[in-house]
C-alpha cells in the first residue's frame, strides 16, 4: 500500500481535523461552564454576646457565639472557601464586651476568622473614643459606605471602608456596607463627632462605579438595615435600595432583629440572621463563569438553640474574658421584696418602668423624670444580681436635664400618645399625673397634666425634667418635640454624666430591700368618658 499523502489529500485531512475539533469545543463548551459556589455565612446583631443569651420569648441558654461557632466552623469545614461577615451591632450588648470595650468581640472575630462586618448604630453608644480603639484593633475590616466626616475634618474612624473586593476560586466578590442612615436619630451630636450618614442610595451612587472599575463578578450588599415587606421606614431601606440597583446578586440585612431565611426584595435574593446568633444564616450562590452571571442561590438559617454545644476552642480562647463577665454578672447589687412586672394596666406605668424612672430622677435631682421600661423583662422577687440589672436596663443611654414648661412635656406625651401603649418605647411619668384620651385626636390626647401630688403646674414655670439621651435624640423619630426641646436653647439641656444602668444599679443598692410597685399616674380613657 502506498501510504504517501499528497499535499492537497494532508491539507483536506488537516482542515478536516480543525473543523471537527472546533465543532466539538463548540457544542461541548456549555457542559464545561465551570460553575463556582460561593457559600457566604452570616451574623447580625450579635450585641457583644458570646456566652449564650435569652431570647425574646424567654427562652435561656441559646444563641451566642460560643454555640454558633460551632455551626459556623462546622460549614467550613464543608465549605474552605467561604466568606464569614457579619451585618453590625457587634459590640454593644452584652457584660463580657462592654468589660472589655469591644475587644473579646474582636478577639472571637479573629479566631472565626472574619472577612468583614458593618458598623451598626449601637457601635456608637459608648462615644467615638472607644469606638475608634476597637476599629483600630478589629481583624476584620469595617464597612459602612454611607459615613463620612463632616468636610474639612479629619475622619475619626479612618479604617472604615465603603466596600471590598473577596476572591473564591478565582471569582471576584464585592463586599459592599452600609449602615442605617438614621443612627443621628438615636444618638446625641456628642456621641457622633464631625461624622455624616448619608442617604444609602446617595451613597451607593457615588461608591458604585467605583466598584464596577473593579470589575467584580459577584456583588453583596451587607447592611445594617432590615427587610420590612409592607413598606420601608427612616432606618430600614432595604426595598428602595433594591429597587435602584438591581445588580446586586445578594442582599444580607440586619438591624430589626427579624430572622429571615430568605425573600425576594426586586428580585434580589435577601436573608437576615435574627439576633444574639440564635440564628447564623448561610447563603450559596452558583457563579456561572461562561455567562459570568449567578444561576442559581439558596438561603437558609441554622436555629442555634440549647442543644447546639458550646465551641471549646473558641472559649478557651476567650476564658479569661469571660470568667470576668461571668463574676460580674453573679454579683449581688440588693433584694427585692417582691416580684417586679414590666406589665400594667396603666399605659407606660408599671414597677419596672418606676423603678428605672425614679432612679433616674434621684442620679439627676429633679422630681420629674419621662422613662419607659427597656425591654419586656421583670425581676423575681429576692436576691438581684447585676445580670438581672443588665436584663431590664440593656443599653448604655445617659441623662440629661431639661427645663421645661408644662406645655413642653405635654408637646413630648402627645408624641408618646401616638405609639402603641405596649411597646417598650412608651414612656411612662415619674413626679407627674395626667389623662390619656386615646380616642381623640392626635394633639389632643393628654390633659389635666398635674404634679403627682395632684397640684397643677403653673404654666410659666419651668421644671427640671430627666430623660435618657436616646429620647433625646427623638427615640428613632418617636420623639420630634423632645430632639427639638433639647436643641432649644431655652431648655438648658445638662448632661448628668451617668448612664441609665449605673443610676438603676446605685438605686437599687440604695433602696434594698426593694419594693417594686406603682401608684397609678395614668388615667386611661380608650374611650369618652359618659357625661355627667
Amino acid at each position: 500500500m502506498n501510504f504517501r499523502l499528497t499535499a492537497i489529500q494532508l491539507f483536506v485531512r488537516v482542515t478536516c481535523s480543525v473543523v471537527w475539533a472546533w465543532l466539538f469545543l463548540a457544542t461541548a463548551a456549555p457542559a464545561m461552564a465551570r460553575q463556582v459556589p460561593i457559600t457566604i455565612v452570616h451574623t447580625t446583631d450579635l450585641h457583644g454576646h458570646v456566652w449564650p443569651a435569652r431570647d425574646y420569648d424567654g427562652n435561656e441558654g441559646v444563641g451566642g457565639l460560643l454555640r454558633a461557632a460551632t455551626v459556623i466552623t462546622q460549614w467550613r469545614e464543608q465549605h474552605p472557601h467561604l466568606l464569614l461577615v457579619d451585618c453590625g451591632d457587634l459590640y454593644q450588648g452584652a457584660i463580657e464586651s462592654y468589660l472589655t470595650e469591644g475587644q473579646i468581640m474582636n478577639a472571637a472575630l479573629e479566631w472565626l476568622g472574619y472577612d468583614a462586618w458593618v458598623l451598626g448604630n449601637h457601635e456608637f453608644d459608648w462615644g467615638l473614643d472607644v469606638l475608634a480603639r476597637a476599629v483600630r484593633a478589629s481583624p476584620a475590616p469595617v464597612l459602612a459606605a454611607n459615613m463620612q466626616p463632616r468636610p474639612g475634618t479629619a475622619h475619626p474612624l479612618p479604617q472604615v471602608r465603603p466596600y471590598l473586593i473577596r476572591q473564591v476560586e478565582g471569582v471576584r466578590v464585592a463586599l459592599v456596607g452600609l449602615t442605617t442612615d438614621a443612627i443621628p436619630n438615636w444618638s446625641r451630636p456628642h456621641l457622633l463627632g464631625d461624622l455624616i450618614f448619608t442617604d444609602s442610595v446617595d451613597a451607593l451612587r457615588r461608591w458604585l462605579p467605583h466598584i464596577r472599575a473593579e470589575r467584580p463578578d459577584v456583588m453583596v450588599l451587607l447592611a445594617h438595615q432590615g427587610f420590612r415587606p409592607f413598606g420601608d421606614s427612616p432606618a430600614n431601606q432595604i426595598n428602595r435600595i433594591a429597587r435602584h440597583f438591581p445588580e446586586f446578586d445578594l442582599i444580607l440585612g440586619g438591624h430589626s432583629h427579624q430572622a429571615q431565611a430568605q425573600a425576594r426584595v426586586n428580585g434580589i435574593p435577601y436573608s437576615q440572621a435574627g439576633y444574639y446568633g440564635i440564628w447564623v444564616g448561610k447563603a450559596t450562590l452558583v457563579y456561572d463563569t461562561v455567562t459570568r452571571t449567578v444561576i442559581d442561590h439558596q438561603l437558609e438559617l441554622a436555629e442555634i438553640d440549647a442543644h447546639v454545644p458550646k465551641h471549646a476552642g473558641l472559649q478557651d480562647a476567650l476564658q479569661e474574658d469571660l470568667e470576668r463577665a461571668r463574676r460580674l454578672g453573679s454579683q449581688a447589687i440588693g433584694v427585692a421584696t417582691q416580684h417586679g412586672s414590666y406589665r400594667s394596666r396603666y399605659p407606660g406605668h408599671s414597677a419596672i418602668q418606676q423603678l428605672i424612672a425614679g432612679a433616674l430622677a434621684r442620679a439627676a435631682g429633679t422630681p420629674i423624670a419621662l422613662h419607659g421600661i427597656l425591654a419586656a423583662e421583670e425581676l423575681s422577687a429576692g436576691t438581684v444580681y447585676e445580670r438581672d440589672l443588665w436584663r431590664i436596663v440593656p443599653y448604655e443611654n445617659t441623662i440629661g436635664v431639661l427645663q421645661l414648661t408644662a406645655a413642653d412635656i405635654r408637646a413630648i406625651l402627645e408624641d408618646n400618645a401616638l405609639l402603641d401603649r405596649s411597646s417598650t418605647q412608651f414612656l411612662g411619668v415619674y413626679g407627674l399625673r395626667y389623662e390619656l384620651h386615646g380616642y381623640a385626636p392626635p394633639g389632643e390626647r393628654v390633659r389635666h397634666l398635674r404634679h403627682a401630688n395632684g397640684d397643677p403646674i403653673h404654666p410659666r414655670a419651668r421644671l427640671p425634667v430627666a430623660l435618657n439621651s436616646y429620647v433625646l435624640a427623638s427615640g428613632g423619630l418617636r420623639f420630634p418635640a423632645a430632639r427639638r426641646l433639647a436643641d432649644d436653647p431655652i431648655t438648658r439641656l445638662h448632661w448628668v454624666g451617668q448612664d441609665t444602668r449605673s443610676a438603676v444599679r446605685a438605686y437599687i443598692k440604695q433602696h434594698s430591700p426593694l419594693t417594686l410597685d406603682a401608684e397609678p399616674a395614668v388615667e386611661w380613657f380608650p374611650s369618652p368618658p359618659p357625661s355627667p
